[in-house]
């Protein structure tokens, strides 16, 4: 089959390059996806649109070849079926197309400094899993590959709320929190609340949530517990060989977000970047909050202070990422030396994760 300048015959991808033929494995293909060149929509003008087929090999080497929509669409339909462990896509963080899983996003093709990719289907940051469907459950393992889940709740968090049990997925139990620390309610920190604590005494609570929940991220940082736990999880990471690794909380916003921007830092990402990652869990999560928003309508609790002590524990916001990076200075003088006392990751070590999740 030819496409543009390029063909397949055989399980190979033909093409010249310097008036030599060249062959390519389709095996040996990694990752794919089309990529546009020439569409801006800050400008009122019209540009020369061009489309290119982008593949990307074991040994981390990245071709780009030009034909129309159509026969990149086709090309990458034929590649996947001649490869099924490819990876197709540009995901840059977005969120997983799942039914009952509203949170859960890939954070492939987030661009770091260095103009490196995370590699996407590797990195999946999510809410718990209780609700997954079953066609939810066959998409993270079919098309993701998923083989390795790590569960930041607490005990009782998860008596409650059990994950789905995927088979042939390994899972970690790493609380961040203590459960010690979460007796005195309401703790609303990361998401949590104490056992049996209903919506009525969220909503009677006197005291500012949104403070609270900002506060715990300045209490990660000084906490020891929750620090180790964070060094066990990028510990997972490293060993982690094949497949993609999930990690959540409750609802995928607080301890994954703050463990998603420790990683992304790791990996080298700009804090722009780990910003924009940080927020995308308030449009994630915005059809959950239109649900307890009529919910207070409908039982005329929908007061200013009632809807803002709810919105808080649905949504984000970028005080909570400043204060955990303003602690982590305050504490230790800089984000590179956080990751090395306290996460016990030295340069070779970042190396290495770098290596096995950047392409």
């Amino acid at each position: 089959m030819r496409y543009g300048r390029i063909r397949i015959e055989d399980g190979n991808l033909i093409f010249f390059r310097h008036m030599i033929q060249n062959s390519l494995p389709c095996r040996d293909i990694i990752w794919a996806y089309i990529h546009r060149e020439g569409e801006n929509a800050q400008l009122a003008v019209k540009q020369m649109i061009s489309n290119y087929l982008a593949v990307v090999t074991r040994r981390k080497k990245r071709y780009q070849f030009e034909m129309t929509e159509h026969e990149a669409q086709e090309c990458l339909k034929l590649l996947k079926i001649l490869n099924p462990e490819m990876t197709t896509g540009f995901p840059r963080g977005g969120r997983v197309p799942l039914q009952n899983l509203s949170n859960t996003r890939d954070l492939g093709a987030i661009v770091t400094k260095d103009g490196r990719h995370v590699l996407p289907h590797r990195l999946l940051r999510s809410g718990n899993l209780y609700h997954a469907s079953i066609a939810d459950q066959q998409v993270l393992l079919e098309e993701y590959r998923l083989k390795t889940v790590i569960d930041f709740r607490t005990q009782s968090e998860r008596r409650n709320k059990p994950d789905a049990v995927l088979q042939g997925v390994e899972y970690y139990h790493i609380p961040i929190t203590d459960e010690e620390t979460t007796n005195d309610f309401p703790e609303c920190g990361f998401g949590i609340l104490k056992d049996g604590v209903t919506l009525c005494q969220v909503l009677e609570y006197a005291g500012d949530i949104e403070a609270i929940i900002e506060e715990q991220y300045g209490n990660f940082v000084k906490d020891q517990y929750s620090v180790k736990q964070c060094a066990r999880f990028m510990d997972v990471l490293l060993n982690c060989d094949s497949g993609a690794v999930l990690w959540h909380g409750n609802l995928g916003k607080d301890r994954a977000g703050i463990a998603a921007a420790l990683l992304l830092c790791t990996l080298g990402v700009h804090r722009d970047e780990i910003r924009e990652d940080f927020m995308r869990s308030n449009g994630c999560l915005a059809k959950d909050l239109d649900y307890m928003m009529r919910y207070l309508e409908a039982n005329k609790l929908d007061s200013i202070s009632n809807v803002r002590k709810v919105t808080a524990l649905f949504q984000v916001k970028e005080s909570y990422l400043d204060r955990l990076f303003r602690t982590i200075y305050t504490e230790y003088g800089n984000v590179e030396r956080f990751l090395r006392r306290g996460l016990y990751l030295n340069p070779k070590t970042v190396t290495d994760l770098q290596k096995k999740y950047l392409i």
